[in-house]
């Protein structure tokens, strides 16, 4: 398959792209060749830029379109993504071509097959045909040319505010948003909560984490630091080509196999984000890995990392692990991977224990939001994206350098973070005024580990040191 790492969404956009041009030549090719026949034009060059031009336009007229498309208009910005992935087919279609690449018109004015519709699009391609190119001014310079050119996006360039989650409600998020309904009372502090999306929350919030990476964690993948005790040190790992310690059952010597061979052979699983359409999908954006393509938390607050470590040996001892028996019991496999779905559902498809989804932890997540009373939407910093804005905001709130900021992120490029620290209005405004006062200083708001927290934690420390019943 072309393109196999590329997410799912860049895949869908270039099967909507293709999927709209041929729709359109099938419509309309038609009547629009006869005409450029009639007046001498180039065929392809007309139908190319009608295409263009029906998707900024829209196809409707008064209510109605006679050729059954009813395309509304299309924003200049999405047009562009469309016709880039259409653009993208076509070098694919040259690269996996014939030696000798084709130098003709294509047969048909209009394509009417897939073989006809892939030459017209690398002969464009090839022949450098410019769709509204009268919007482009002459002295742009292109590294590569463009199938269809829509000229310059109208909107600004400047980067927008971060919509990061309100710090103030973390703890609400925490211990309000993820209690159980109905194990408030429970003698086991760990089933009073969901703890596992507890432990997703610090991870981003206070580890930096995208919504995915810590679904790639494996149970090895958090050990205690050993110059701090009762500290999580969490090691994040590239999904496939990080190494592992494997003892090989046949000859019992040790030897070390990346993760994407331990998941073959020991478990006859993929890499998660290899698999691109199922719930054992998730994403992996990429990282600032070390040469061993390991990376490692940062934790904003060390009582995080205390909080995270207790939260971990319970969710092994209380959750996963009954969860993960009863998932043998019924004949399903075993996997390494941390966390896990805890129930069966008919209507997706789970099965208990399966790996956690990215659907599943939104959607958790989302209700828990809900549950403290705020909205669950991209524009408040609600989702849980926005907690890894909060990550990087308050990083920039405590002037933290951008070298660090970049290390705590994990972006591989330096100007990567820009988009987590950009300030909001309000922070433009105190900080000009804290420069006019600046000798006053300057109070941070940062999301430290409140009270609620601590009392959870002695209660969740005691009750594993006890050695406390799973029920």
């Amino acid at each position: 398959m072309a393109f196999p790492t590329n997410s799912t969404t860049w895949q869908d956009t270039v099967s909507r792209g293709l999927g709209l041009f041929w729709d359109f030549c099938q419509t309309r090719g038609q009547p629009i060749a006869d005409d450029a026949l009639e007046r001498g034009l180039n065929v392809q060059r007309r139908l190319y830029r009608a295409f263009a031009m029906s998707l900024l336009s829209g196809t409707i007229e008064a209510g109605d379109d006679p050729d059954g498309l009813f395309w509304p208009r299309t924003p200049l910005s999405r047009a562009k993504i469309l016709v880039y992935a259409i653009e993208r087919f076509s070098d694919w279609a040259h690269a996996e071509g014939p030696d000798n690449p084709l130098r003709a018109l294509p047969a048909r004015c209009v394509p009417t097959d897939a073989l006809s519709f892939s030459e017209h699009l690398v002969w464009a391609r090839r022949r450098q045909v410019s769709m509204l190119s009268h919007l482009t001014p002459t002295n742009v310079k292109r590294t590569t040319p463009r199938l269809i050119d829509l000229g310059r996006t109208t909107g600004g360039q400047s980067a927008e505010e971060a919509k990061f989650f309100p710090p103030d409600q973390l703890e609400p998020l925490l211990w309000i948003g993820h209690q159980r309904p109905g194990q408030l009372h429970a003698t086991n502090p760990y089933l009073r909560y969901n703890i596992r999306d507890q432990m997703m929350v610090l991870l981003d919030a206070y580890g930096g984490f995208r919504r995915s990476e810590g679904l790639h964690l494996w149970i090895q993948d958090i050990v205690e630091e050993p110059e701090r005790p009762g500290h999580a040190l969490v090691v994040i790992n590239h999904p496939a080509e990080a190494k592992v310690r494997y003892s090989d059952p046949l000859s019992g010597s040790e030897c070390s196999l990346s993760r994407a061979e331990i998941l073959e052979r020991r478990y006859s699983l993929r890499p998660r984000h290899e698999v691109l359409r199922d719930r054992y999908h998730a994403g992996w954006k990429g990282m600032d890995l070390n040469k061993d393509n390991q990376a490692f938390v940062y934790w904003l607050d060390d009582n995080a990392a205390t909080l995270f470590w207790v939260l971990y040996l319970g969710y092994l001892r209380f959750i996963r692990g009954p969860i993960m028996e009863k998932r043998r019991s019924l004949g399903g496999r075993d996997h390494p991977f941390l966390f896990v779905t805890e129930r069966t559902s008919q209507a997706n498809g789970a099965i208990i224990g399966d790996p956690y989804s990215p659907k599943g932890y939104e959607r958790n997540h989302a209700a828990a939001v809900r549950r403290i009373g705020l909205e669950h939407t991209k524009a408040r910093g609600t989702t849980t994206h926005g907690l890894r804005h909060l990550y990087g905001q308050t990083l920039s709130n405590l002037g933290v350098p951008p070298s660090v900021i970049k290390k705590g992120l994990h972006h591989r490029h330096y100007l990567s973070h820009v988009p987590y620290v950009v300030p909001t209005k309000a922070q433009i405004n105190a900080q000009l005024e804290a420069a006019r006062r600046r000798m006053m200083g300057e109070v941070v708001q940062i999301p430290t580990i409140g009270h609620e927290s601590s009392g959870a934690l002695l209660a969740l420390r005691e009750f594993i040191t006890s050695g406390g019943s799973r029920v």
